[in-house]
């Protein structure tokens, strides 16, 4: 669960239109070899100056890879699947996939992402997930098939400063899941609730206008989605405030749904500041969850209908992407792993209750390798973690690598230190 920042988006989408020019060089050979996380290296003492070794990163593959096809694809969030225990959902971003021969792009998936199923195991990063076929279409579970589109495309977008539809050269429609969580229900088969923000992708993704957010449900033993709810719709043309674009949903089980959102140090919006992370919260029942009019914004003392209102849970915070989870299951509590940079840069927070207060256990880098670009900045985004695969001793945590355009999975011992600057 994470709320992926629009700048990162944009990295992405650069990328992906590198990628159909040029051709896809995924390490598969490397990637199968390390199928498990049982060799991570652990990150060393905190003491200044002293050598750090780095964690192993490994790769998070389905059948259809492991039968010889690259996948590339950007953030990865994951749930346990209801009614299928050892399984998990993973949902994946904007995903190319590319031929055995040569590595040429078959088949660019943009704006509705894809998502995959598999048996997983604390402590170690899937391997054998298999591919979901859009909604409706019948699930066979273990699978082979290759990736699809898995969320209905946004309706009503459209262009920046205009009522015209966004489509054109250069310009679409977006959808992109931010988030998933189990509905609290006494039922062992209860859905998945997504959450998602929709935006207009213009100039060849040199501009990303954040126009929606919304959730959806989601039936794992039907393979069907619930109708789209769009919460937060903005003024046609114009930027949805950051307090609305959400993710990272989270139930506490005090008849709420918590949801999360951010924006960035020194961006022009109302309230960000120095850099801001947003709490916001409705009843945890779907008549409630649809309706704009009873979410809340947290003020830092109190609950207010009014997203002028809201103000920062931390601080300390510098985010470009937030994922909230909860880790109680693995002795952590609620759990928030903090982007601080588009190098791989990250913070670890951890809190009783949503509202906090919000302490911090580790900050580090992920182990990205050189990309096709130039340079640090830009390259490693999409850091997300992952309480099902977490530990009592180890939080686990997947992220973009762009040496290998794939999602990979490293871990990092709980309150370790990590003191580069």
């Amino acid at each position: 669960m994470s709320l992926p920042s629009a700048l990162s988006r944009r990295t992405l989408i650069r990328r992906d239109r590198w990628a159909i020019t040029r051709r896809v060089r995924l390490c598969r050979a490397v990637a199968c070899a390390w199928t498990v996380l049982a060799s991570l290296a652990a990150v060393a003492a905190c003491g200044a100056g002293v050598s750090r070794p780095r964690p192993v990163p490994v790769p998070v593959l389905s059948n259809y890879e492991r039968n010889g096809t690259t996948i590339r694809r950007d953030c990865g969030y994951s749930s346990p699947l209801p009614g299928k225990p050892g399984w998990s959902l993973w949902l994946f971003c904007d995903t190319v996939v590319a031929g055995v021969r040569g590595g040429k792009t078959e088949r660019l998936i943009l704006g509705t992402d894809t998502a995959a199923a598999g048996p997983y195991r604390a402590g170690y990063a899937p391997s054998r997930l298999s591919e979901i076929p859009t909604p409706p279409t019948p699930l066979t579970l273990p699978g082979l098939g290759a990736p699809q589109p898995f969320l209905p495309g946004p309706q009503g977008s459209v262009l920046p400063g205009s009522t015209l539809p966004c489509a054109g050269p250069g310009a679409y429609p977006a959808s992109w899941i931010s988030g998933v969580a189990r509905e609290p229900t006494a039922d062992a088969a209860s859905n998945l609730l997504i959450s998602y923000d929709n935006y207009c992708v213009t100039g060849n993704a040199d501009a990303l206008t954040a126009e929606g957010f919304g959730l959806i449900e989601y039936d794992p033993a039907r393979n069907r989605l619930s109708l789209p709810a769009v919460v937060f719709n903005s003024v046609p043309g114009l930027q949805l405030p950051p307090q609305q674009v959400l993710g990272s949903p989270v139930f506490t089980g005090d008849g709420y749904l918590y949801l999360f959102g951010f924006c960035q140090a020194g961006a022009l919006s109302a309230g960000c500041g120095r850099g801001s992370v947003f709490l916001v919260r409705t009843a945890a029942q779907p008549a409630y969850w649809q309706d704009p009019l009873t979410y809340q914004y947290w003020t830092g003392g109190g609950w207010s209908p009014d997203e002028a209102a809201a103000r920062t849970l931390m601080l300390a915070g510098h985010p470009f992407g937030i994922s909230v989870g909860d880790y109680t299951a693995d002795g952590h509590g609620l759990v928030m792993v903090e982007q601080t940079s588009l190098a791989g840069g990250f913070q670890v927070w951890q809190a009783r209750s949503p509202v906090g207060p919000w302490r911090r256990l580790i900050t580090g880098h992920v182990p990205c390798s050189g990309g096709a670009q130039r340079g640090t900045e830009g390259l490693c985004r999409a850091v997300i973690g992952h309480p099902e695969l977490s530990t009592h001793g180890q939080l686990l945590i997947s992220y973009f690598d762009p040496g290998n355009y794939h999602v990979d999975v490293s871990a990092y011992p709980w309150l370790s230190r990590d003191r580069q600057p």
